[in-house]
């Protein structure tokens, strides 16, 4: 028997139609496909996702500070009970409390052995008032800014160990001292020069930095630049040597009772260097720097440290 010949039949006609308009539909979807595939292998087609963020906190650790704690600044001695110490560079000790202008009498004084013993070398013939700034001189000499009759400020060098005093008013004109009119005011060869706080206190001069305590955190000044705080803070005293600065300052990391001492050098590194157990942050303090030595009078204590 012959197979008979479908193709001329309407029903063999539908089915042909059916069948192209099927393959047509499944290479229209294949194509589609296929340009979905080549867009997202294109850089140049894909769409970038955004970035995440994220912010983590921790439960209760503040943010650092410039300041290792938030504790308020010990009290600093200022006015008539402010302290000066100084070391000549044979290792004779000079000390003084301030005094004040028309009340408390300063007193200026000298150990030759190392603090055990004091001399009184308060120059009273020349009417001294209030003492500014006290410097060891040539090897067991001394001088000083101290404010003479009428609060008026006086360069005084003794070449006798304290026992007279001799003025230079061409000294005076070159050094920088505190404004007897104004705690906010240092006098400059240049004129006068802002103070960073209304009451500086531990004011110190040296031969390359000016440096002071302002609510217990040093600031130093380096020639004709603008202040600059130091990264420690609870600071009762101060000293400078070069650009090394010298404190004397409440840690109790350091020293659990009593002062902690340390020295900050020019990049603001800070050693330690040595414990007064016992002593008392809110007594009178000064410190001296010299070489590597660090002397300490605080209340009726002098001590020294060697780096």
């Amino acid at each position: 028997m012959a197979r008979p010949d479908l193709s001329a039949s309407p029903a063999a006609r539908a089915l042909a139609v059916v069948a192209v308009a099927g393959l047509a539909l499944v290479v229209v979807a294949l194509s589609v496909l296929a340009l979905q595939r080549d867009d997202a292998l294109d850089p140049a087609a894909a769409t970038p996702a955004p970035v995440p963020s994220f912010s983590f906190r921790g439960s209760d650790t503040p943010p650092p500070s410039a300041t290792p704690t938030d504790a308020p600044p010990p009290p600093m001695t200022s006015g008539a009970d402010e302290r000066f110490l100084a070391q000549s560079s044979e290792g004779t000790l000079w000390r003084a409390t301030a005094g004040a202008c028309g009340g408390t009498e300063p007193l200026v004084e000298r150990s030759d052995d190392a603090g055990d013993s004091w001399v009184d070398v308060t120059p009273r013939y020349r009417g001294i008032e209030r003492v500014r700034a006290l410097y060891g001189f040539s090897g067991t000499e001394a001088e000083m800014v101290a404010d003479l009759a009428e609060c008026e400020p006086k360069w005084l060098r003794t070449f006798t160990q304290g026992d007279f005093w001799e003025l230079y008013p061409d000294l005076l004109e070159q050094a920088t001292y505190p404004a007897p009119d104004d705690p906010a005011v240092l006098i400059t060869p240049a004129g006068d020069v802002p103070l960073p706080c209304a009451a500086p206190t531990s004011i110190r001069i040296g031969s390359q930095q000016t440096a002071l305590v302002c609510d217990g955190v040093p600031q130093v000044r380096i020639g004709s630049a603008a202040w600059s705080p130091l990264p420690v803070d609870q600071v009762v005293a101060i000293d400078v040597l070069g650009r090394s600065t010298a404190v004397a300052r409440v840690d109790p990391e350091a020293c659990a009772d009593g002062l902690a001492l340390a020295w900050i050098d020019g990049d603001a590194a800070v050693a330690p260097a040595g414990c007064l157990d016992g002593a008392d942050p809110a007594a009178p303090t000064a410190i001296a720097a010299l070489d590597d030595v660090l002397v300490v009078w605080s209340g009726d204590r002098v001590e020294s440290f060697t780096r």
